[in-house]
């Protein structure tokens, strides 16, 4: 199965050369099963093409290791929402997940088309749609582009 999720277009402010640019994806939900997201700059159609990093609007890739299905006791699978001052035990591994791309190429090449930018994550799984809870593969609460100076 493959998904398309496109963000934007959106203005990305940059207004001044930098050394190293960053795609940061925020709150994923990991409550699915594995899989890998390849991320493209201002092709909103891209379509799943045999070789992604050859694709002109590459931009890198990320994999999520999931957890498809919730096997065992009451309350096994429900993430707590808080935590304790001093909790210094890993977080439960249903914590929504993130994740970090080095686009500094990529980006380059993207903004010299203009202002604005498109993101296009195109996830896939060997999974069936009717193995994932809810609407998307990839879930997240968001994304930002964050360059360095």
């Amino acid at each position: 199965m493959i998904e398309r999720r496109t963000f934007g277009p959106f203005n990305h402010g940059i207004s001044r050369p930098f050394k190293r640019a960053d795609l940061e994806v925020y709150g994923i939900n990991t409550f699915r099963p594995s899989y890998t997201v390849h991320v493209f700059f201002n092709d909103p159609k891209v379509d799943n093409p045999k070789e992604p990093e050859k694709h002109p609007a590459y931009a890198g890739r990320f994999s999520v290791f999931g957890h498809p299905q919730c096997v065992g006791d009451d309350l096994h699978c429900h993430v707590p929402i808080t935590t304790r001052r001093f909790d210094d035990r890993p977080s439960h591994p249903l914590t929504p997940a993130f994740r970090r791309v080095v686009v500094t190429d990529a980006l380059r090449t993207a903004i010299t088309s203009g202002r604005r930018i498109t993101v296009t994550l195109l996830a896939s799984t060997t999974a069936a749609k009717n193995e994932i809870e809810g609407d998307y593969l990839l879930e997240t609460s968001g994304l930002q582009l964050v360059t360095f100076e």
